[in-house]
């Protein structure tokens, strides 16, 4: 296997490349979902213990492991983050690693993000000469939102001492081997809108009997663009996106039914943002529903926050990752609207998440898509990476 970056890794790093090739395609056959990730958690258990981890704590939420790395000097104490669980689709990558358990696959990169976490712990406990301690958090549950939650509300941070908190994910949109980077905004909040209207079924040759929930829907999805369009300053972003408009039978193509639901999803950067185009939302639906004579059910869900990386520790990665991979391979990049529960850290402590370029010939489908699959010639940059992103912080606030 070709060795991305040989002459730039960390010492000794660049020898473990099938190694973690290994360990990424054994997590890649046997994914797992939500908080149900028994084997992934005993594989890793397993390699943390065997490359003489301080602590694998296993019992803090199920399905998440938090480890622990103890530097020879007294120091701050910074988190690394890896996700771990899989998608409820079925893998089309077609290669002989290719997921064994219907329905269940690693299409979103999280089999590589535990394997370079993985390498990371490994090497920083080979390599303790630095000050503080690491905390490694293997979570699970990314994929549902509800991860990064249940540690938090377990005491993560109180009970480690986090200060600060770095993490990584694949991103297929920049060229193996480059690392992206963004201070502020990255990812967007998620929240989803799930509305039921209520009307009066009848004829479809006498609708002046019934209420129709049809066209008032149509009125709400069109009312709804404007609040994007209308009411957002154009300089920030937002996306209010129905995208499930359920009603009647197909066949039945006289009955004017009585119930209709409709779903979508909002994704805003800026909390205000977020509270003024929910407000919105509330206001539209129910005054187009009254106005037309239905009864309007309306729940809005808030998922995850946005992402947003704090200046000071996001200067820091870039500062730390440019020295050791070069200028060239560390790209600025600019936010997107898919999300993150990472968010959920930076409510509490600061911190930053990078975006860590998997994109080849072979490699070159988006994420969340069957056929995608992890590039494991990245594996060990991202290993050096994470790890010296870690020592170099350490290192800064000990100064």
């Amino acid at each position: 296997m070709t060795v991305l970056h040989a002459d730039r890794l960390l010492p000794g790093v660049a020898e473990w490349a099938d190694e973690l090739t290994a360990i990424r395609r054994d997590l890649h056959q046997n994914p797992e979902l939500g908080f149900d990730t028994e084997r992934t958690v005993g594989k890793i258990c397993e390699h943390l213990r065997a490359w003489g981890v301080d602590e694998v704590n296993a019992e803090l939420v199920k399905g998440c492991v938090v480890a622990v790395v103890q530097g020879k000097r007294p120091g701050a104490t910074i988190a690394v983050r890896a996700d771990m669980d899989a998608l409820p689709m079925n893998d089309g990558c077609g290669k002989e690693y290719a997921s064994i358990v219907p329905g269940k696959s690693h299409t979103c990169g999280h089999d590589g993000h535990t394997t370079w976490l993985l390498g990371a712990a490994r090497w920083i406990a080979a390599n303790r000469d630095f000050p503080g301690k690491v905390v490694f958090v293997f979570q699970a549950a990314e994929e549902i939102g509800k991860g990064a939650q249940a540690l938090v509300d377990a005491g993560l941070i109180e009970k480690y001492g986090i200060q600060e908190i770095y993490g990584g994910h694949t991103e297929p949109n920049l060229p193996k081997g480059t690392i992206g980077m963004k201070v502020g905004p990255l990812q967007a909040s998620s929240d989803s809108v799930f509305i039921t209207l209520k009307g009066k079924g009848t004829h479809g040759g006498r609708p002046h009997l019934g209420v129709d929930p049809i066209p008032v829907g149509a009125q709400i999805i069109n009312a709804l663009q404007t609040i994007v369009s209308r009411k957002v300053d154009p300089v920030e972003s937002a996306v209010v996106s129905m995208c499930s408009f359920n009603c009647g039978t197909f066949k039945a193509n006289n009955v004017v039914p009585h119930e209709l639901t409709m779903s979508g999803t909002v994704r805003t950067f800026l909390p205000e943002i977020r509270d003024m185009v929910e407000a919105n939302i509330k206001a539209l639906v129910t005054s187009i529903a009254q106005a037309n004579g239905c009864e309007v059910e309306l729940v809005y869900d808030r998922i995850i926050g946005s992402v947003i990386n704090s200046p000071e520790q996001t200067e820091a990665a870039i500062a730390a990752t440019r020295e050791l991979l070069g200028e060239e391979n560390v790209r600025m990049i600019v936010q997107f609207m898919s999300s993150e529960d990472f968010s959920v850290y930076l409510g509490k402590v600061p911190g930053c998440i990078i975006r860590v370029g998997v994109k080849d010939e072979e490699h070159n489908v988006s994420i969340h898509n069957q056929r995608f699959d992890f590039n494991d010639e990245v594996l060990p940059v991202a290993v050096s990476v994470v790890a010296n992103m870690a020592m170099k912080r350490l290192a800064q606030l000990a100064a």
